[in-house]
């Protein structure tokens, strides 16, 4: 397998871009003996394999990955997410995917470990037992990393080649690699997070922001335990052990969805040294709005996360383009995304003649652009064709404008502007695993184990109650949303349209969809609205924007890519594919 097969000591400086190793021997010259044992040095390996986590920003040729569910819409033509979205896909073009990545990543890390275990390294004013308990540390990140990576490729792929230590180049056993059982897959992704637990402690070590955390892999074993309990892996009569569980029984997966709920509430009431609670849903106050969650670093709700430095380049991508410096657009909620909020009681919004964008969940002013939504001090964007029409308007810019009538206003922080005498930057922050997930998959583990009023373990929340503080959080007071909710079906429904909308545009629906299996959801055309202005008349028409999307039933899991099934002969390929 290539991307396991090769083994380099290559480390790109991607978290020390500020400095200048111009003057330095490239990195691809050193031996491990040089670098493991430098006080200067040793901790860029450690950092490299940070740079293999899957930004979300714009990460598909230009485009979020939730333009390719019925959440979103690329208003760039030649995006590849058409494609994706329309299931133009292969072996060999899979257009999304983790397989390359993940793998670079879990060798990295195993280098690292490696290493740091053989390597002798001295450090000022550390303690031989100091330096060891640091490496005990770097190691316990190193597997929290690897659990992620391997989460990655299961939620993609189903079972993958399990690879556990470093291979020499040319290594005969490369060639001869296998994908493991979907179940023993699951319990070595279990292992590492458990392992690396050990090693970490509730805060990140040195108080830096972003490193992995005891927390960080709790979380990793609660998402991965959710999705093998989730139905795509568990279906009667799966005959496939690569692509979940086999002779499936209702009481196992009862038990899975214990453990699932189990994971999820170590998470929740993880404490610190003080016994408060480690992490906790980002307060909304009068002045602190609920868009500040995705721009403020850092902040409690944040458990896993990219960060990088200050820019404005998503603002510039993703504002409408009246305001941008010279770009706009990118990704725009589709109708159906808009369909989803609720109002603001809690009950359901219905389309109607005359779009309503008052009244509706508190969130939605945060998350999406609409025709007279106000851009902070930046002002008011207008959508509308015809009598003052702006290049914010339906499809007025070619790959620019929206194309559905709304704009992505999530993540985008309002005080950037592009002015040449106050241009400004701002941090921007992509949950990978974020505690509002969390609460809404114990929800979720909750109603499918006891149901959705009981919290027989003591826990200290029910499935309703956990939903609740997200809905409470969120702005809403006489809430109706879970009034009426009886069943666990009925409260099934209620929480796969919060996750909805909590976690639009952060990469959760894609998969949702798929171990839920509501791939159906997918094989409808989207919608937008075309709101048209001829002076004093104002006209509001609904219509399809794209009719060609497709989702075959093969694509609940992604193809193992072909290069890889040439170099490894024993690979099999996912069903369909």
């Amino acid at each position: 397998m290539r991307k396991i097969q090769l083994i380099s000591t290559i480390f790109l400086l991607l978290f020390l871009a500020a400095c200048n190793y111009m003057d330095e021997v490239p990195y691809d010259w050193a031996q491990p003996d040089d670098v493991f044992t430098s006080e200067a040095q040793y901790m860029r390996p450690i950092n490299q394999t940070y740079s293999y986590l899957p930004g979300g920003f714009n990460r598909l040729s230009s485009a979020y990955l939730d333009a390719a569910t019925d959440d979103g819409m690329c208003t760039i033509a030649g995006s590849s997410i058409h494609q994706l979205s329309r299931a133009f896909v292969t072996s060999n073009s899979a257009i999304e995917g983790c397989w390359s990545s993940s793998y670079d990543g879990i060798r990295q890390a195993l280098y690292v470990q490696k290493n740091l275990q053989e390597q002798p390294l001295v450090l000022n004013q550390k303690t031989p037992q100091d330096v060891t308990a640091l490496k005990q540390i770097f190691s316990g990140e190193m597997y929290a990393l690897r659990a992620y990576f391997e989460f990655d490729l299961l939620r993609h792929y189903g079972g993958y080649p399990i690879v556990d230590k470093v291979y020499p180049i040319g290594d005969p056993e490369t060639s001869q690699f296998s994908r493991g059982n979907f179940a023993d897959c699951v319990q070595h992704i279990e292992n590492l997070c458990d392992s690396a637990t050990k090693y970490l402690d509730v805060e990140p070590q040195g108080n830096s922001f972003g490193r992995m955390t005891k927390g960080a892999a709790l979380a990793i074993k609660a998402k991965t335990l959710v999705y093998a309990a989730s139905p795509l892996y568990n279906q009667s009569g799966n005959t496939n052990p690569l692509t979940g569980y086999i002779n499936v029984a209702s009481e196992d997966v009862k038990a899975r969805w214990e453990a699932a709920a189990k994971a999820c509430a170590d998470v929740i009431n993880l404490k610190t040294a003080s016994q408060s609670n480690k992490y906790s849903l980002f307060a909304l106050s009068k002045t602190v709005t609920y868009d500040k969650l995705f721009v403020t670093c850092p902040n409690n709700e944040y458990i896993m996360f990219i960060d990088a430095a200050k820019s404005n380049g998503l603002e510039n991508r993703q504002y409408p383009p009246s305001i941008s410096k010279n770009s706009g657009g990118g990704t725009v909620p589709t109708q159906e995304l808009v369909d989803a909020f609720t109002l603001s009681s809690g009950a359901d919004y219905t389309r109607g003649a005359i779009p309503q964008y008052t009244g509706l969940d508190p969130r939605f002013d945060y998350i999406i652009g609409y025709n007279g939504s106000k851009y902070g001090s930046r002002g008011t964007i207008y959508t509308k064709t015809g009598t003052g029409a702006t290049m914010d308007a339906l499809n007025a810019v070619v790959d620019k404008s929206t194309n559905t009538g709304y704009y992505l206003r999530k993540f985008l922080d309002l005080n950037v502007s592009f002015s040449v005498a106050n241009a400004a930057t701002t941090f921007h922050i992509y949950p990978l695993i974020r505690l509002a997930d969390i609460y809404l998959m114990y929800a979720e583990a909750m109603t499918q184990a006891y149901g959705i009023d009981a919290d027989p373990k003591g826990y200290g929340l029910t499935a309703k109650s956990s939903v609740q503080a997200i809905r409470t959080r969120a702005g809403f007071t006489a809430d109706q949303y879970l009034t009426g909710v009886t069943t666990p079906d009925q409260m099934m429904n209620k929480i796969k349209k919060e996750r909805r909308v909590e976690l639009c545009f952060e990469e959760q629906r894609y998969f949702d969809l798929r171990r839920w299996m509501d791939g159906d959801l997918l094989n409808r055309p989207v919608s937008g609205v075309h709101i048209d202005a001829n002076g004093t008349q104002t006209t509001y028409n609904y219509f399809i924007v794209d009719d060609q999307r497709k989702f075959d039933p093969k694509m609940y899991f992604h193809p193992i890519p072909l290069s890889e099934m040439k170099v490894s002969p024993k690979m099999v390929q996912n069903p369909g594919w």
